[in-house]
């Protein structure tokens, strides 16, 4: 029997579903269905076969609330189980529940078991060890539990007689899920009972740790006596309590089932606060250190995160950190395995390659992590060659005097130097127990990555259909005897120190309690090492960006993923990406992570993103055409193009450029010649990369007659379904913007089809199973805490997709959901709070920007009279509102935080933002132009924020 208190919406019912039969083996169409009695209690019955079907003994269900057209679940990150050991044919188990709020998934990531509550190593207690069968085994032995009671020791026997026949002994097993609880502390069970020690602090009940956050023990109560006040509490490892539920007691009840005899209680910790934690957003780039190169590198974390723990931040936030090559945009991975050399401290590179028995492994990696801890940089540096360590000084010297990072002049510098150090000492690591190691546990992914690597750099063009060699060749290319070999080796040597630089960050960061938190781009780059090694996982043809509702459609040039074939095998390439990924970060941000419910599919022949659709979609039928009148499929779906049109944009030239593009079908009346009706063929046909630079006067005309063309090959309402393409269509998401909509028949027409436009976009479109099914996947992957970047035009299903399952989404202040802007103050729980991003100017750098829209900022949270510019104070109360917010995360960009204190702003605020979308020049490059160094001295700055971190009780587990 199970019975659960919940208040469903009107036209709901809940279901407990499971893999037994008993709950519709996972399917909710065949779980047991629960009948909702009074006051808001569900309940069921089934009968559960004991045996072999259950090796473990235990009976795993959840709980879904199901709808006509949605379901949600509770909490799918800890498993609720009915344990069957000890049961026997024909007993009566009866099961009280609650409903695990999917806040709780959060509690259970890594985020917080590894870094927040406390680091590894302390000393764990009882709530860490004990018989997990005390807690799981209904007929106790009757030893190794910590008696309370002279009743339990007398009843509970190996037999479990005091539980059979007429008995009227009750065995009561409590199970209590404790999302936050600090490593060492521990979980107890009082209350008003002899059995629960009588409210005594002394004689209560110890419970032991289940896994997954849950905290269980079994007590005989006799029946009559099942009416009490109960309450769980958490006790530090002296022994003193920290915290006790809050409210008034538990009161705890008989089973409904008067011949019950095994009565299962399974709860959730009920905390006094909701756990707030605040962190930094930084890229790694961005950082600036006395040792770094010339730009951010992985070991400068060190620095960061004493910082961080000085002014009590929990969390870092950096963007994504894989190769891309020469371009210095984090979001075109070259591979979402392979880190990036610019990131590397060459000079820890030369301390570790030319040092002594070099063996490496995890111990390499703790020998690793005491040098840096206990010895000065010239130490370390005692075996690299005098004129190696002159060389690498003094390009650090003179590559950290720049201002921003100097991308290309600093990457070639590092690899540069990486070269010689290889050629120096690869001998010795490849030999190395810590290389071999990491090398036969990367073999998914190195082998192929350094091969597309080493063909890259004797190829003239990425484009990788045009070469040779295909991924078939690795094992040729990676042999000794091949030309490659030698830069194959160089690409395992670059990406070994890299993973040995940011593990050991990562493992400083998380044993001193602050998470890291990493960047899942949403594509790959088209000619990537990962399209190259896996091309049957995506659409190659395809391409993925953003349609235009508003301005201007994107197109990201990524190909699209094919989901069915990652379906196929259940998203192995996402799970080992993720797992990859989790050796570093314990949190991830995902980018746009509307793509994992729909993304916006573009031909790649469209370079400019408007003749796309949303993928998957349901299309508009010939029929529901036909319906509203229109029996013209080709008035719809090619250019409308007309001689008023050529003589508006083309003047004098229309003829010329009618002749060379298009035919004439009908007097006035154009379309394109078929070779040159794509954006693809006519950005060929008028080229401007390969044109001199004293020819500059015909790239400029060739950008004017390209740019007109375009615009020509995009007006079109419609465009054809690639499965029905003579029976389905998909609407122009710029439908209202072309002149082939506005002179499509007379105004009853045009609503007729704007009506269907407005459905077909904001209607009929459902992506909840999609999202579900991948999120789903990728959150399984790893125990990170997830994140997503839930920006622009967000379809409900999404946000109640990403609320189930525990996904936090982001607010940022200045682009509200609704309204001019967000409010702090309103925000959901399970979100980020941020006054700005990587894709936005700071907020000092905003006030400059749009002084009108902040002024009107300012008189709506902080009253009249705003300043001309964004003053210290103001960037105070920014930061305050935040970290007041209802969020339960406030991340904020450190220049947003810097910018509080008045030595430490920067001259031009402009030159703050990270990247201005749409534009090329100026992106990437920000640094910091004070040293972490200074902002660990700066005591007064860092004691008023940590006043302010402790003031809004950010960081506090209970």
């Amino acid at each position: 029997h199970v019975k659960l208190h919940y208040y469903a919406d009107h036209g709901s019912y809940l279901c407990a579903v499971g893999p037994d039969p008993a709950f519709g083996a996972d399917d909710v169409h065949k779980a047991l269905r629960l009948t909702c009695g009074e006051g808001g209690y569900w309940h069921g019955s089934t009968e559960i076969k004991l045996g072999p079907q259950h090796p473990d003994d235990r009976c795993v269900y959840k709980y879904v609330v199901v709808w006509p057209h949605k379901k949600r679940y509770e909490a799918v990150q800890t498993v609720r189980y009915m344990t069957l050991r000890g049961l026997r044919d024909g007993d009566v188990v009866e099961s009280h529940d609650s409903f695990r709020a999917p806040n709780s998934n959060v509690f259970v990531t890594t985020c917080f078991t590894e870094a927040i509550f406390g680091p590894p190593g302390l000393t764990k207690l009882d709530s860490m060890l004990g018989d997990k069968d005390i807690a799981n085994d209904w007929r106790i032995r009757g030893k190794g539990i910590r008696s309370v009671a002279s009743l339990n020791r007398a009843l509970a026997d190996s037999t479990g007689t005091a539980l059979a026949g007429g008995s009227d002994l009750v065995a009561v097993r409590f199970v209590v899920l404790v999302p936050r609880l600090h490593h060492g502390h521990t979980v107890h069970l009082t209350g008003g009972h002899d059995a629960l020690g009588n409210w005594n602090p002394e004689c209560k009940i110890h419970m032991l740790n289940l896994g997954q956050h849950l905290y269980g023990v079994v007590v005989y109560i006799p029946r009559d006596e099942l009416k009490f006040e109960y309450k769980y509490a958490v006790y530090d490892e002296k022994d003193n309590l920290i915290v006790r539920e809050k409210g008034t007691a538990r009161m705890m009840h008989p089973p409904d089932e008067p011949t019950c005899r095994f009565y299962n209680v399974d709860e959730t910790f009920n905390y006094e606060k909701s756990w707030k934690g605040a962190g930094v957003a930084v890229p790694v780039f961005s950082l600036r250190s006395v040792e770094s190169m010339g730009v951010g590198e992985f070991l400068d974390i060190f620095k960061l995160v004493d910082w961080c723990v000085k002014v009590g931040l929990q969390l870092v936030q950096v963007l994504p950190v894989n190769d891309t090559g020469m371009d210095p945009s984090p979001y075109s991975a070259n591979s979402v395995f392979a880190l990036h050399p610019i990131y590397l401290r060459v000079a820890e590179v030369a301390a570790i390659a030319y040092a002594e028995g070099n063996s490496s492994g995890m111990g390499g990696m703790g020998s690793m992590l005491r040098r840096h801890a206990s010895k000065s940089p010239a130490d370390r540096s005692a075996k690299v060659p005098d004129d190696l360590r002159h060389e690498i000084e003094t390009t650090t010297a003179l590559l950290n005097k720049a201002e921003c990072v100097e991308y290309g002049t600093v990457l070639n510098a590092k690899l540069k130097l990486l070269d010689k150090i290889y050629k120096d000492t690869w001998g010795a690591t490849a030999a190395s127990v810590g290389f071999r190691s990491w090398w036969s546990k990367n073999m998914d992914w190195l082998p192929a990555y350094a091969s597309w690597k080493a063909l890259l750099e004797t190829q003239d063009e990425w484009n990788f259909t045009k070469w040779k060699d295909d991924v078939k060749s690795v094992p040729k290319i990676i042999d000794e005897k091949s030309p490659y070999y030698s830069r194959v080796c160089f690409f395992y040597f670059v990406q070994y120190h890299l993973h040995l630089q940011l593990k050991q960050s990562s493992d400083y960061a998380r044993q001193h309690g602050v998470a890291l938190k990493g960047d899942l781009p949403i594509g790959v780059a088209r000619y990537s090492a990962d399209t190259w090694t896996n091309p049957h996982y995506f659409r190659m043809n395809w391409s993925a960006g953003a349609p235009a509702f508003m301005g201007s459609a994107q197109n990201w040039d990524f190909p699209l993923y094919d989901w069915d074939v990652m379906a196929q095998d259940d998203y192995t390439w996402w799970r080992k990406r993720l797992s990859h990924m989790a050796q570093y970060f314990q949190a991830f941000r995902i980018d746009h992570v509307l793509g994992f419910f729909r993304i916006w599919g573009i031909p790649v022949h469209n370079w400019t993103g408007l003749l796309g659709h949303l993928e998957p979609c349901k299309p508009v039928t010939i029929e529901e055409l036909k319906n509203i009148g229109i029996h013209d499929v080709n008035r719809l779906i090619k250019p409308y193009i007309r001689w008023w049109m050529l003589e508006k944009s083309f003047g004098h030239r229309a003829r010329e450029i009618a002749d060379r593009f298009m035919i004439e079908v009908s007097p006035k009346v154009f379309e394109f010649k078929p070779e040159l009706s794509t954006v693809a063929a006519i950005g060929e046909e008028l080229p401007i990369s390969n044109i001199p630079i004293e020819d500059s006067h015909k790239a400029r005309d060739h950008e004017i007659l390209r740019n007109e063309l375009w615009a020509l090959v995009d007006n079109v309402i419609a465009v054809r379904s690639e499965k029905n393409p003579e029976t389905e269509f998909y609407l122009t998401c710029h439908m209202y913007h072309t002149s082939s909509y506005h002179h499509f028949g007379p105004q009853d027409a045009k609503d007729r089809l704007a009506g269907i436009w407005h459905n077909f976009y904001w209607e009929r479109q459902n992506w909840r199973k999609e999202g579900e099914t991948r999120l789903g996947a990728l959150q399984d992957a790893a125990k990170m805490m997830v994140c997503a970047e839930d920006l622009g035009a967000v379809p409900p299903e999404a946000y109640e997709v990403l609320d189930e399952l525990g996904i936090l989404g982001l607010r940022i202040q200045r682009w509200p959901q609704y309204g001019s802007f967000g409010d702090p103050q309103q925000y959901g729980y399970l979100t980020i709070a941020t006054p700005s991003c990587h894709d936005c100017s700071t907020v000092r750098g905003w006030w400059n920007e749009d002084p009108g829209r902040c002024h009107e900022f300012f008189r709506t949270f902080y009253g009249s009279n705003p300043p001309e510019q964004c003053e210290e104070w103001v960037s105070r109360k920014v930061i305050e509102s935040h970290l007041g917010s209802t969020s339960m995360w406030t991340i904020i960009p450190i220049q947003d935080i810097v910018d509080m204190e008045p030595s430490l702003r920067s001259e031009e605020p402009a030159l703050d933002a990270i990247n201005r979308p749409g534009e090329s020049e100026g992106c990437w490059k920000y640094r910091t132009p004070y040293c972490l160094e200074e902002l660990l001295e700066r005591n007064e700055f860092n004691q008023s924020l940590a006043g302010m971190m402790k003031h809004y009780g950010r960081g506090k587990t209970y």
